[in-house]
């Protein structure tokens, strides 16, 4: 009786865990709300991640997918162990410590889940909702405190404000943030509303009838039409808020990304003739400035342009003394950091401002390099560095695989079926993200462990998810493993 009983136990415990392993996801999502707004009576729910990748493990899965970006996240995550140790108070920095555990923990499902086609849309659309639905919330939880561009005044005026009193923005959400936020997510909606407006007008050639046979059945005809006007009008609002949101810093960070974009998209040949009158337009400014140098020195020391704060370079004052005293915490604390969330506390007490108000409240250094070696120390800026580096390779490795033709095979949706334009679109998409925010990240930032931040960690693992597929692609094109092969083990996933 006793091993009968053994054995019952020991079935329902298995099919629990498969059951737990495979709505792994949904229990994340379950978990979100606690690991977002987070307090000590509350913070067993760290260990529901950890959880997870042992249920997974229990079931004879990889705890956690193998991806270039693992060695860098271990010690991303050693140090937030270490400023544990380092900050002064727990309680403190756990809203951003309960981020970063959330955010390893989706980085991770979203990879699991992007190694198969279907999965990668999936995750797409999580990631383009999710941006979305923080633009929603931006329009009606923004501080429209600030007015740096007046055209914009009737609008922001009259646009109610319901969102407030969240934990680390009590008093609603700063502008510049939410632009840091929704430019992870503009570009990629920006190239995928291109692609689909570009496919039914392909020239009509044996390339262009490829594409459209391989193109679902369900994209074609007029579901192409209202999936494109839907995307059309998605970016169209995103843009608008991003606009208002009259981010200087995201401003530049998205004007200086969508030409590379373009660059990288035209052919060899065009590009070099752009290349070469872009060269020719930077001489001509150049030659502009050297004969109006007064003009530029009015406007940088604050006359002239300077009264029009959209063109104001007087902040800037003020960015220099805050990076100054950040650069003191990185020497007074190089290896542990203070601990997450700590300068906006130790900053005022140690390294006092002249320039801002003593009670003004300074959540980060504006800059996320910066900030990230103050939260986690220098091997947590190395880590977090490693971070994009890690990350851009695998999109040039996405990007070499788009240029040779599929192999006969429906397994890799979105390297054969959806091949050329609307691949070649989403690497773009991904990168032009990840290449704004670490533009934008110069001159303000999106803290490691932010509520928004869960947008990065999706971004990394839809970029990780389709590199996984690459390779699988490139193992079939060098023939090291048989394409059977693969469709089986897909197949059995």
């Amino acid at each position: 009786m006793d091993n009968i009983r053994l054995n019952r136990m020991t079935i329902v415990f298995r099919q629990t865990a498969f059951f737990c392993d495979r709505w792994h996801w949904v229990l994340l999502a379950l978990a979100a709300p606690f690991l977002l707004f987070p307090s000590p009576n509350r913070s067993l729910v760290l260990f529901v991640v950890p959880g997870l990748w042992i249920v997974a493990w229990l079931t004879g899965r990889e705890p956690l997918p193998r991806t270039p970006l693992n060695a860098t996240l271990l010690l991303m995550f050693c140090m937030v162990l270490v400023s544990l140790w380092a900050t002064f108070d727990i309680s403190y920095s756990l809203p951003k410590i309960g981020g970063m555990v959330l955010g390893i923990g989706v980085f991770f499902a979203v990879v699991r889940e992007a190694e198969r086609p279907r999965g990668w849309i999936l995750s797409l659309l999580a990631f383009l909702g999710i941006g979305l639905g923080i633009t929603l919330l931006g329009v009606f939880g923004t501080s429209w405190f600030t007015s740096k561009i007046t055209l914009f005044d009737p609008i922001t005026t009259r646009i109610p404000r319901f969102i407030t009193g969240l934990q680390g923005a009590e008093a609603g959400f700063h502008p510049n943030e939410v632009a840091g936020a929704l430019i992870w997510v503009l570009p990629l909606m920006m190239t995928i509303s291109v692609a689909l407006f570009l496919l039914p007008r392909l020239p009509r050639n044996e390339d262009a009838s490829a594409l459209r046979k391989d193109w679902p059945e369900k994209m074609r005809g007029w579901r192409l039409f209202g999936v494109t006007i839907l995307c059309l009008t998605a970016t169209f609002f995103v843009t608008a808020v991003f606009f208002l949101t009259q981010s200087r810093g995201g401003y530049i960070a998205l004007a200086l990304t969508l030409p590379a974009l373009i660059l990288i998209a035209l052919p060899p040949r065009w590009r070099w003739y752009s290349l070469a009158l872009l060269a020719l337009l930077a001489i001509v400014f150049g030659i502009l400035l050297a004969f109006q140098s007064e003009v530029v020195r009015n406007w940088v020391t604050g006359f002239n342009f300077a009264a029009n704060p959209a063109l104001s370079l007087i902040t800037f004052e003020g960015r220099l003394e805050l990076w100054s005293r950040a650069i003191y915490g990185i020497q007074d604390f190089p290896f542990t950091g203070m601990g997450m969330n700590a300068f906006r506390k130790v900053m005022p007490v140690l390294y006092p401002l002249f320039l801002m108000h003593p009670d003004m409240d300074i959540g980060h250094a504006h800059n996320e390099y910066l900030q990230a070696a103050l939260d986690l120390g220098i091997p947590g800026l190395i880590a977090f560095i490693g971070l994009y580096i890690g990350a851009f390779w695998m999109l040039i490795d996405i990007w070499k695989s788009t240029r040779h033709p599929p192999p006969n095979t429906d397994h890799y949706l979105l390297l054969t079926a959806h091949y050329s334009l609307f691949a070649r679109s989403l690497t773009l998409g991904l990168g032009g993200g990840l290449f704004a925010h670490l533009l934008y990240g110069l001159t303000d930032a999106v803290a490691l462990g932010a509520k928004p931040g869960v947008l990065l960690w999706m971004l990394l693992g839809l970029i990780a998810g389709l590199h996984r597929q690459a390779q699988e692609y490139w193992a079939v094109v060098d023939s090291n493993v048989p394409a059977t092969e693969l469709k089986m083990d897909n197949a059995n996933d």
